[in-house]
């Protein structure tokens, strides 16, 4: 079922209709734990990042969500298929949008078969 899912939607925003449309790429970046990489022109170590991409479209918050969150003008959310992602972002990942704004990972939910993520962000 998750297979057949996530080829529905994949051909659905393939498309150039206004699905398709509303899809656009991202890229995010992870700060590895550890030491980091060890930099010798300012003898420091610098953190070690971890980079994936993937796809995404704008949803909107629902009822409940604007409620229980503590929203501020900076916050959105996101939609991406699972198969269109390098791998599922992460709680504080930093995610670069189209346009190039960039954004903190507040929450990641996957839906119950896990084709699609819901991601909260908050824009810097």
């Amino acid at each position: 079922m998750r297979e057949e899912l996530q080829g529905d939607l994949a051909e659905a925003f393939a498309s150039d209709d206004d699905l398709g449309q509303a899809y656009d790429a991202f890229i995010g970046e992870r700060v590895l734990p550890g030491d980091g990489v060890y930099n010798p022109d300012t003898g420091t170590y610098e953190p070690a990042k971890h980079a994936y991409n993937g796809s995404y479209w704008r949803e909107e918050f629902t009822f409940a969500e604007i409620q229980s969150l503590d929203l501020g003008s900076a916050d959105i959310k996101i939609g991406m298929l699972a198969s269109a992602v390098d791998e599922m972002p992460q709680v504080d990942d930093s995610i670069t949008l189209a346009g190039g704004a960039e954004a903190r990972v507040i929450s990641v939910t996957p839906d119950p078969v896990g084709a699609t993520y819901a991601v909260h962000l908050k824009v810097s």
